[in-house]
């Protein structure tokens, strides 16, 4: 069985008991619970669903493989029990939930609007790989902490093996290229993995505070870890046609 389909079925289970009413973190998952110690807006949130990754990871052709910090402020009136999303959860797996996008539903943006996390990321890909007709579904987003905070007030440290394990090992079996690291944190993350040095991506930014650096995985895919001042997202679009024309794309 691949690393992959291991990773779904896990989250699947993990979902599920979640969903069945058991809060608890599992011996599993102490130590990466434990990586972040968030205070104030930046406390852990248990009563929603951590959500590690969102994309679709089985049957994926053409994925987009984006990696950012945690999955944000929680809301309960879609995470908590009772929920919107937390009420599909009652009725198919994580994976095919989180395989519809459903932050980028017809539902979640009656209530809150565009959501801009998805659209920046959206029209990065769809620039980036200049294919206006990409579409968000094939966007495969992992998270470096899988827990719900309204903010990051703390450093974020996941042991090495959890990363390998939740993060690396499987998505170096999507087919891919290139994996993109947004926010400072992921800076880190290759040195603590033993990963082999990084190379700084030389970019003619439009943005004087981007920093970028990319790092070779053992799947033979490059880790692009992209940060700039105050932000942690992907850059806008002429940053996106620059990297482009430095990755060979154009």
């Amino acid at each position: 069985m691949s690393t992959l389909v291991e990773l779904v079925e896990f989250w699947d289970r993990e979902i599920e008991r979640w969903i069945g009413g058991d809060l608890d973190v599992p011996p599993r998952l102490r130590s990466w619970f434990e990586s972040y110690k968030g205070k104030g807006a930046g406390e852990v949130r248990l009563d929603v669903f951590p959500e590690p990754y969102t994309g679709k990871l089985i049957g994926n052709d053409e994925p987009v493989i984006m990696l950012d910090l945690n999955p944000g402020g929680a809301l309960p009136r879609f995470q908590s029990h009772g929920g919107h999303f937390a009420s599909q959860l009652e009725t198919m797996s994580y994976h095919d939930w989180a395989s519809t996008a459903p932050y980028f539903s017809e539902l979640w943006e009656s209530i809150h609007g565009p959501n801009r996390f998805y659209r920046n990321r959206s029209k990065f890909a769809q620039r980036l790989y200049a294919r206006p007709e990409w579409d968000i579904t094939n966007g495969v987003f992992f998270e470096l902490y899988p827990y719900h905070s309204s903010r990051v007030t703390g450093p974020m440290t996941p042991p090495a093996d959890v990363l390998h394990e939740f993060v690396l090992d499987p998505i170096g079996e999507l087919n891919s290229s290139f994996v993109f690291a947004f926010g400072k944190p992921w800076f880190d993350v290759p040195r603590r993995l033993n990963l082999p040095a990084g190379r700084d991506l030389k970019v003619d930014w439009a943005t004087p505070s981007r920093a970028s650096k990319v790092f070779p995985l053992p799947s033979g895919q490059d880790l692009i870890v992209l940060a700039q001042k105050g932000y942690a997202g992907p850059p806008g679009a002429a940053d996106t046609a620059a990297l482009a024309k430095a990755l060979g794309l154009r």
